[in-house]
């Protein structure tokens, strides 16, 4: 085959890339639909959360506990860090 033949037989014509873009639009188009609807789905499962009221002081009871809570941990870091070394050597 000539090289022109075979470019020529790669190529789309008019006809097959316009019904390529009308079909891609489709897909697009569906997607978008089915999406929505998804969405819409979905949004109507969520159960809207309630608001706690708490006073000042159970507030802070929270907070102290989660700061009790976090230095726990970075002692029990700190710690294997200390001791790792000496395990390695």
């Amino acid at each position: 085959m000539s090289k022109s033949s075979k470019t020529r037989s790669r190529q789309l014509s008019r006809a097959q890339l316009k019904a390529y873009e009308a079909r891609r639009a489709e897909e697009i188009n569906e997607a978008s639909v089915e999406a929505q609807a998804v969405r819409a789905e979905v949004s109507h499962t969520i159960v809207p959360r309630r608001s706690v009221m708490m006073s000042r002081s159970e507030e802070m009871a929270i907070i102290r506990a989660d700061l009790r809570r976090l230095i726990t941990i970075l002692a029990v870091i700190s710690i294997f860090l200390v001791i790792l070394p000496f395990f390695l050597r």
